[in-house]
């Protein structure tokens, strides 16, 4: 007599089960990611600085423990991310970030292409932030001078995880593989996440040099070298002078 209720329990027991994984799954495919993207500092050497907020209440922070974003930012032709600093940086553990491609950055913007760099870095209490040190490129003079505009667009957002909880979440899209970190060559799957950015598209305005001015400059510099290899020379010529030791052999026939 007791066997149907508790084939009854154990039925209502595997519902509530997937109930709970379902609500769950739900939930965590839900990432509802917000993110910022900010052009700081002044002149040639300036930060991209990331804010990234996913949006879930206190309670559910626990899905994204040891949780990892990554970001696939690209840097048009005019801008670029140096990768010896970002080496130094990554040596220091105060960023993980490591370019795409091969970057030089001697290179006039003109004769440059856009590069991409990966930064990653560990979700904490469900935000992220994370910086990119970038630096503007040599432009070619023009007639006229002017500004270069440099639009630097939003990255890619990726998320991974260590063990198969993103399994659930969007099973059509293709995980997509890069580094799993700046500091091996260790690939790893990830998941490309949708987001909301509340902020503009960076511009970066870079000053042209003026061809019309070349001669002026270019007179203006050979006598500031001029005047100043004399000045020096002169210096040099007195420091010797004072700085010479006493011969009473020379003081005797002059």
């Amino acid at each position: 007599m007791l066997r149907p209720f508790r084939n009854k329990n154990l039925h209502f027991g595997f519902i509530l089960l997937f109930a709970y994984f379902g609500y769950v799954t739900a939930n965590h495919c839900n990432f509802n990611v917000k993110l910022k993207q900010v052009l700081k500092n002044q002149g040639f050497h300036r930060n991209i600085s990331y804010g990234i907020v996913f949006n879930t209440d206190d309670d559910n922070c626990w899905l994204y423990k040891d949780c990892v974003v990554g970001l696939d930012q690209t840097l048009p032709h005019g801008v670029y991310a140096n990768p010896d600093e970002l080496s130094t940086l990554r040596r220091l553990k105060k960023l993980n970030a490591v370019p795409k491609t091969r970057i030089n950055t001697e290179m006039p913007a003109e004769h440059s292409y856009p590069t991409t760099t990966y930064i990653t870095e560990r979700i904490k209490d469900c935000k992220v932030h994370v910086w990119l040190p970038v630096h503007a490129r040599y432009h070619l003079a023009t007639p006229g001078g002017g500004m270069a505009r440099n639009t630097i667009g939003p990255p890619k957002l990726y998320l991974r995880c260590p063990d198969q909880r993103l399994d659930m979440c969007n099973k059509a899209a293709t995980p997509v593989t890069f580094l799993c970190n700046g500091s091996s060559k260790e690939k790893c799957s990830w998941k490309e996440l949708p987001y909301t950015l509340l902020t503009d598209t960076l511009v970066w305005n870079i000053p042209i040099g003026n061809m019309e001015h070349y001669h002026a400059i270019s007179v203006g510099t050979a006598l500031v070298i001029a005047i100043g290899s004399l000045y020096l020379i002169k210096a040099i010529h007195e420091h010797k002078l004072v700085t010479m030791p006493f011969n009473p052999y020379t003081s005797l026939h002059n």
